[in-house]
């Protein structure tokens, strides 16, 4: 809910908006509403004689769901006399006009953002960008939690993270920095005592022995991404048609299977040539043929058993030299100590993000030298610096640090350089680039179009792909859709590689829709779509020459625009069939800013099988759903939306046969199909209040408050004027929100 501020009320009392409740909208409250919602319980809990009283002084929340139930027909329930089409018209016309006024009238007020650290996204992309380095920080960090609907609002920064970290911060090091010979190709040998033995396995007289199906493993760090060479030297207690067998995995790398014929006395060598990215994997052999015949006439075939002596890694093939980051840090001469200094003048302020005083550039020398495996190499010396700066709260939190004498809930200016975090992960999800950072240091970032000539720049950046990516894909609730992969039961002719090219078509499309400034209905109403050729077939498009994915247009009753495409139309479904109900759900809650309220107690629910009903239609069960008082109201709205969907399948195909996807608004309106429900969507102001506010949300990285409403309705008006996203954007940097914060 939103009460407006003393300081609002003042703004109101002194300006021309008016602080009563227009005539058309009191008339049609106390005429059709009222007697429901008042008294000592009234329904909802919504007290309309409170709201009409307090006028501009209630909470605005009430007033939008007011304005929301009235459009929508929800309100006055089937059954309760209607207001007329002009009346209706006229009353939500006026009170919108208000509460603009109202909105229009009220201070923003900045809100705080809590500390928060990268996500793993972010991480991986500021690791690459500042060192070159592609590092798979998945394999250390749990899932980022979600809050609001985006997972870069912040989590834990707890003990266990910290090792974590260190773990990420020790790879990036030897990953970035090289201590041998350049050209070099290193080889390492693992004997049997620096293996891990699981399953049925032993050590015997130097092998590891498996008497049953068991593993070998070993962990090698890889430092750069390349071709290597992997040997294994084993043998096998041969018995039974076929030879020894191991498969061998490196980390998520495809598994190969090699064979041993060989024997104890003569043993084996297999090679494998394989590429790896950077990083420490695991490297595994799993004895997989085990064999045993008790009863085999010769006691020598009668049991399979494996032996395996070692690994050796050879590479990368392509050789060890100094990175560019490394070669740009330890350039010049002069002592190892004096070089490093030099270093960090250079590139600690791009990994802090913002200026770092000599002294203490000195004290992360210092500690370098003290924690260096060799003090006197200058490399060695760089590597213990990358992991101080990496475990250091100034790269892994977004800090805004306020003065220690700070009033709370006094606003201030954010510095250049925490503009400048913010713009960057905001549009790029990394870290500001040396353009930015120069750009904060000048004052350019304090200046209205210094912000906008940088956040042009960056938008027309490759990297700003990481707003279709990343806020996109969050704020549609496909990020997960590789693990929604429908009941293979049902449909066996649905692999994991249609998710991976359902959610690349979205990210293309969005991406599109927003460099071509388009405007945002265009996500909806579009005839087009980016596809590949598996799609093409999959949507029963015909054959699609060439690979990869293109702009093409959608001659196809299926249309374009995002309610076409797979990633929706999966994400919105059961794994065994379409879910009206879930279609519905989202449709409010991510497109129509229209959330339903949560179901309350005792709200019922659908049959199960073999239960009463459970033979009737999904339409007819859902109809005597909202028979129910509790379930009607919400599930009359949503119903019809998810039922006009109903043609497209739960895997995206478009339905021929018979399906009624006809679907009976509140209003007594009819929904028939996807092109109404497109055309409703389109004209529904809640479509771009719901980018407005999840936009705004992920770019904040925090949810939105009751406070943040004029900033919101400012962008609604950038909206009306420019409706493209990327207006959206360049409003968005420039709110209080944005550019200031109030002190906790």
């Amino acid at each position: 809910m939103i009460p407006i501020s003393a300081v609002a009320l003042s703004l109101l009392i002194h300006s021309p908006v008016a602080t009563e409740v227009p005539p058309s909208v009191q008339q049609l409250l106390e005429n059709h509403c009222i007697e429901c919602h008042s008294g000592e319980k009234p329904k909802g809990g919504l007290d309309l004689t409170e709201v009409l009283e307090d006028g501009a002084e209630a909470d605005l929340g009430d007033w939008r769901l007011i304005d929301r139930v009235v459009t929508s027909g929800e309100m006055p329930p089937e059954g309760e006399a209607a207001p007329t089409d002009s009346d209706r018209e006229r009353m939500i016309s006026d009170l919108q006009r208000w509460t603009r006024q109202i909105l229009q009238a009220m201070p923003e007020r900045p809100g705080t953002v809590a500390i928060r650290r990268l996500g793993r996204n972010e991480l991986k992309r500021t690791i690459r960008d500042l060192t070159g380095v592609e590092l798979d920080v998945r394999r250390h960090l749990p899932a980022d939690p979600s809050s609001e609907g985006f997972d870069n609002q912040g989590g834990a920064f707890s003990i266990d993270f910290v090792e974590r970290l260190f773990r990420i911060a020790e790879e990036v090091s030897i990953s970035t920095v090289y201590t041998g010979a350049a050209g070099e190709n290193p080889e390492t040998t693992y004997e049997v005592d620096q293996m891990e033995i699981s399953g049925s396995g032993n050590v015997r007289a130097s092998s590891a022995f498996f008497f049953s199906r068991g593993t070998a493993s070993i962990q090698h760090f890889f430092p750069r991404t390349g071709s290597y060479t992997l040997h294994l030297d084993g043998w096998g207690q041969q018995a039974g048609d076929q030879p020894v067998r191991f498969q061998v995995r490196i980390g998520d790398l495809k598994a190969r299977t090699l064979e041993f014929p060989e024997s104890r006395e003569q043993p084996g060598q297999r090679t494998m040539e394989i590429r790896v990215p950077t990083g420490s994997h695991k490297i595994t052999a799993t004895f997989i043929n085990d064999y045993f015949k008790p009863d085999h006439p010769e006691p020598s075939r009668r049991d399979r058993n494996a032996g395996l002596i070692s690994f050796t890694i050879e590479g990368p093939e392509e050789g060890l030299e100094a990175s560019h980051f490394q070669r740009q840090a330890l350039a010049g001469d002069g002592t190892p100590r004096q070089r490093l200094e030099r270093g960090l003048h250079w590139w600690l302020p791009r990994f802090w993000r913002g200026p770092v005083a000599t002294d203490r550039i000195e004290e992360v020398a210092r500690i370098a030298h003290q924690s260096a495996v060799d003090p006197e190499s200058a490399e060695s010396l760089l590597r213990s610096a990358l992991i101080i700066a990496i475990v250091s709260p100034r790269f892994i939190l977004r800090l805004e640090e306020d003065p220690a004498d700070a009033v709370p809930g006094t606003v201030r200016d954010l510095s250049g350089h925490e503009i400048a975090t913010r713009l960057s992960y905001f549009l790029w999800g990394t870290t500001p680039d040396t353009t930015l950072l120069e750009a904060a240091s000048s004052g350019q970032l304090d200046d209205t179009d210094g912000l906008l000539e940088q956040t042009r720049r960056l938008l027309a950046s490759p990297r700003s792909r990481s707003l279709s990516s990343d806020f996109a894909t969050q704020w549609l609730r496909i990020i997960d859709l590789d693990e929604r992969r429908p009941d293979p039961k049902i449909f066996s002719d649905f692999d994991r590689q249609l998710l991976t090219s359902m959610r690349k078509e979205s990210i293309e499309f969005f991406d599109h829709v927003m460099r071509k400034e388009a405007p945002v209905e265009e996500l909806i109403s579009a005839s087009y779509s980016f596809i590949n050729p598996q799609l093409s077939r999959h949507y029963g498009l015909g054959p699609l020459s060439g690979k990869g994915f293109r702009k093409v247009e959608i001659d196809h009753p299926r249309g374009g625009g995002l309610l076409s495409q797979g990633s929706i139309l999966l994400a919105t479904s059961t794994r065994q069939r379409t879910s009206p109900v879930l279609r519905g759900k989202w449709l409010l809650e991510v497109l129509l800013d229209a959330a339903p309220p949560p179901p309350p107690p005792g709200a019922g629910t659908l049959p199960a099988p073999g239960e009463e009903g459970a033979q009737l239609s999904l339409r007819e069960q859902l109809r005597l759903h909202r028979r129910e008082p509790s379930c009607g109201i919400c599930h009359r709205r949503m119903d019809a939306l998810g039922f006009s969907m109903e043609r497209m399948g739960a895997t995206g195909k478009y339905r021929t046969t018979d399906v009624d996807d006809r679907g009976e608004l509140p209003d007594g309106s009819i929904l028939d199909g996807v092109p109404a429900l497109k055309d409703a969507i389109t004209g529904d102001r809640g479509f771009r209040r719901a980018l407005a506010r999840n936009l705004l949300t992920y770019a904040l990285g925090r949810g939105l408050t009751d406070e943040d409403a004029p900033a919101v309705a400012r962008l609604l008006d950038r909206l009306q004027q420019q409706p493209t996203v990327v207006a959206l954007i360049e409003e968005i940097v420039q709110l209080e929100a944005f550019r200031r914060r109030s002190m906790p």
